[in-house]
């Protein structure tokens, strides 16, 4: 057992206010196919400590993969002469929000080990997928599944000190359809993980996804483009899902409200005194923040600051109400305690505040009904491109799929929709979400300088957005 409790005594001994240890042992594979054969099996390994340390009201942080008596010196040392050089330079100084000590224990439930399922059987459900993606116009095929572990304990000055055992697998698959005279077609999916075993990826049956990606881009080469004016428009889980992480996920971390996070991922429209106050939606848009969520990939037992999972309101009937926060940022803004989002992608990285699982709440209501009021519009399924101001106030998105809603049903595609809106119009437009929530993970959400490559989650159901001003791709 390696002596975290001794380093951060050690750090204590230095003088520091709070000190924490952070071991971390993460692991990772993927088989890759590409167009029926295999292009990459991969698989990476690494270990190592972080110690942060606040002294004179500021923060140190060392990092080291080498456990010898010599290494941890310099790790102790290297984290007190950091906070030291901070202390010097420092405007306010960090308090933390209020936590009682931690003790447990966090594993993932899963059925089947990911990591224990044969190269060999992964990679003849892959050619099986590769094989169902194969279409008249099919140009590149692609699919792959990857597994994760990562085996972390944290000890604080404090009192807290858990372990946590996380288990994730991912999936991922695209089309890129060709044809003389029209616009390539691609469908992918690069947004579908989960924290569990390979249970996961039995279930999500990729040949017959891959066969319905291979319909679609088929049938955009063929689809008469949209017309540019004001729309009815239904958009679907995945769809929904990133515009949750980009325009409220983003926004609401506290960090970027008290500027810590500028340089590289901008700021926030979503400031303290609007809290309770700002419309940031109509009152079908209810959004949380909730780590306790099953099978999420921002689902966990602890933080890394040991504050315990939980959910957060952000927007509560369309009402701006919460930030995601951590112990430093809960106690900058006058928080009474964290909303459990500090996160770090690994040993060698400092905590910031992090997505948990953002999603926008169900409605009462099913996708048919939401189909059937409508008379003329479109349902858009999945993301393509997407861009974004540095505020997260401003955006442009584009649809791989467009399907034509025409007296209350679901017909042909049509191609080139994107469409540009300001937040809170968008999300005011929102007439209704149906009941048909679902849970999309996310792989790299990027963040932090050094940059920091989180995995979160995110869940949306169906929801309609009436007269949405539509533009055309060509």
């Amino acid at each position: 057992m390696l002596p975290l409790r001794d380093l951060v005594e050690a750090a204590r001994m230095r003088g520091a206010e709070y000190a924490d240890a952070r071991w971390v042992e993460r692991e990772q594979e993927s088989v890759d196919v590409k167009d029926g054969e295999v292009e990459g099996l991969d698989r990476s390994r690494d270990r190592g400590i972080g110690l942060r340390v606040l002294a004179g009201g500021a923060w140190g942080f060392a990092a080291t993969d080498r456990t010898s008596d010599a290494a941890l010196r310099e790790l102790v040392d290297g984290a007190c002469a950091r906070a030291v050089a901070s202390a010097s330079v420092h405007r306010e100084p960090v308090r933390l929000a209020p936590q009682a000590a931690q003790r447990g224990t966090y594993r993932t439930p899963f059925r089947t080990d990911p990591f224990t399922v044969p190269v060999k059987q992964r990679v003849e459900l892959l050619r099986a997928t590769d094989a169902a993606l194969k279409g008249p116009n099919a140009r590149t095929r692609r699919s792959g599944v990857t597994a994760f572990r990562a085996r972390k304990r944290l000890v604080t000055s404090e009192g807290t000190d858990v372990e946590q055992e996380i288990v994730e697998t991912a999936t991922t698959l695209s089309v890129l359809a060709v044809k003389a005279g029209a616009k390539p077609a691609l469908r992918s999916d690069m947004r579908n993980a989960r924290q569990a075993g390979w249970e996961f990826v039995e279930s999500e049956d990729l040949p017959a996804r891959a066969a319905r990606y291979r319909d679609d881009v088929e049938a955009i080469l063929d689809a008469p483009l949209a017309t540019a004016r004001p729309t009815t428009v239904i958009l679907d889980q995945p769809f929904l899902a990133l515009l949750v992480h980009e325009s409220c996920g983003h926004p609401t971390e506290s960090d970027r409200v008290l500027e810590h996070e500028v340089a590289f991922a901008g700021t926030s429209f979503m400031w303290p005194a609007d809290r309770g106050k700002l419309r940031y939606g109509s009152e079908h848009v209810s959004i949380t923040a909730d780590a306790t969520v099953p099978g999420g990939m921002g689902t966990f037992g602890w933080d890394d600051d040991g504050v315990p999972a939980k959910r957060t309101r952000l927007i509560e009937r369309g009402i701006f109400i919460g930030y995601l926060s951590s112990r430093e940022t809960a106690g900058a803004l006058g928080i009474p305690e964290s909303g459990g989002s500090a996160r770090a992608e690994g040993w060698q990285h400092f905590p910031i505040v992090r997505m948990v699982n953002v999603s926008l709440e169900p409605g009462p209501r099913t996708f048919d009904d939401l189909v059937r009021e409508v008379d003329d519009g479109l349902l858009l399924q999945s993301p393509a491109s997407y861009s974004l101001d540095e505020k997260r106030q401003n955006f442009h998105f584009s649809a791989q799929v467009a399907r034509i809603i025409k007296n209350g049903e679901v017909q042909g595609h049509v191609r080139g929709v994107a469409f540009q809106s300001y937040t809170p119009e968008f999300w005011g437009r929102c007439d209704g979400c149906a009941d048909d929530w679902q849970l999309h993970g996310f792989l790299t959400c990027a963040k932090g300088e050094p940059l920091q490559l989180m995995r979160v989650a995110h869940g949306a159901p169906h929801a309609r957005f009436r007269d949405l001003p539509l533009e055309v791709v060509p």
